[in-house]
């Protein structure tokens, strides 16, 4: 039996959130340090570097059985979107970390994950500008320097004393990625060099107008710059641009060469079926939502034997809950919230009472914070006082 599966969509649009629904399978009680999901980026390098995380169960002991939960990973709208020409590819993995069954230190290692694709969001189609150049006999003007894919770039041009004018589309696309480990010193990062897309030889050596139509799809520009939430003083940067020139070469009828490039910008128009799914990503809820009322769940009297406390729950509700784990988060002070503890229980009849634990609450708590979930989806808070 697979230890763990992962279920999710095939592809999430960058600003919005990636729901992934997690199945654990434990063949025997066994104690665990952490579980959960993550999206991974693939380094120039070959590492992996997490973009987005949810933690699924802390460290805890949960009980040989089933456990099912759904989770979201939000996805910074810095994150750049899969191009797998450049080897830019993301992956989800859900992952659990336990003691091996019938050892007491030996650590295992599970996890299960497949490829996810990131689309770039809509994005309001910019304002254009006219452009107009002169330089060394030659002069350019262009109604605007926006377009789409399929345009035609038109440039008027006038020559003076020219044997030879050629206009070439020219594309700069990167990945960029820097971490504390190489800095940016990083061998593997080798930038790919401008390349011509097309060109275009003027025919008439006095005047006249190039045109230049641009293929229906073509990487549209962008720049994007992840990094970690986390402030740190060394930080990681993950990140891929695609810049757009057209670059003039004329060559006087003296033989000198005359080169300069004009920016330009590929965007294409965001559709209302674009915009409607991109925002019903942004909005769906998880599939498993299924809320129990707090109170069919009834905290009794909770006992405390040194460090180590045992607090008893009972089931009041109709339905027989199946994976519930029961997180004990111990309060100091009445804000500050030290480190959990999880039970997990395989199966929760009507009317039965089980008992969560936590092995080291200290002397002065006198607040515990639970989270109890089971694999329906349901989540209930409860505070008790000691």
């Amino acid at each position: 039996m697979q230890a763990v599966k992962l279920e999710t969509e095939a592809e999430a649009f960058i600003g919005t959130s990636a729901i992934v629904q997690s199945l654990f399978n434990l063949p025997d009680t066994v104690k665990i340090f952490w579980a959960g999901s993550r999206i991974y980026a693939k380094r120039p390098c070959g590492r992996d570097i997490v973009i987005s995380r949810a933690d699924i169960f802390c460290e805890g002991q949960l009980e040989k059985g089933s456990y099912v939960r759904e989770k979201t990973l939000p996805i910074s709208n810095r994150v750049p979107p899969t191009v797998k020409e450049r080897n830019l590819t993301y992956h989800i993995r859900s992952e659990i970390n336990m003691i091996k069954p019938g050892t007491k230190s030996e650590e295992e290692f599970f996890f299960s994950d497949t490829p996810v694709f990131l689309k770039s969001m809509p994005v309001p189609v910019s304002e254009a500008a006219p452009v107009s150049v002169s330089l060394k006999g030659i002069k350019i003007n262009m109604d605007k320097d926006h377009f789409q894919p399929g345009d035609t770039i038109a440039l008027d041009y006038k020559l003076e004393k020219f044997k030879d004018l050629e206009v070439d589309i020219v594309k700069d696309a990167n990945v960029t990625c820097y971490c504390p480990d190489y800095a940016s010193t990083c061998i593997h990062i080798k930038p790919n060099p401008p390349s011509i897309e097309q060109f275009v030889k003027a025919s008439n050596l006095t005047s006249g107008t190039i045109q230049l139509t641009l293929p229906s799809f073509i990487e549209l520009s962008h720049r994007y710059v992840w990094e970690p939430p986390e402030k740190t003083r060394w930080k990681d940067t993950y990140g891929d641009y695609v810049s757009w020139i057209l670059e003039i070469i004329g060559t006087r009828i003296s033989n000198d060469i005359v080169k300069f490039q004009i920016p330009i910008y590929l965007e294409t128009k965001s559709t209302m079926q674009d915009s409607t799914l991109f925002f019903s990503k942004q909005i769906k809820p998880p599939a498993l939502q299924n809320i129990l009322i707090p109170d069919m769940i009834q905290t009794l009297k909770p006992s405390l034997d040194g460090n180590r406390l045992t607090i008893s729950l009972k089931n009041d509700s109709k339905d027989t809950l199946q994976g519930v784990t029961v997180k004990l988060i111990p309060i100091e002070s009445e804000f500050f919230e030290l480190p959990p503890y999880l039970t997990g229980i395989n199966e929760w009849k009507p009317t039965t009472v089980i008992q969560a634990f936590h092995r080291n609450v200290g002397k002065n708590i006198k607040t515990i914070q639970l989270l109890i979930e089971d694999n329906r989806g349901n989540a209930i808070n409860k505070r008790v006082r000691l």
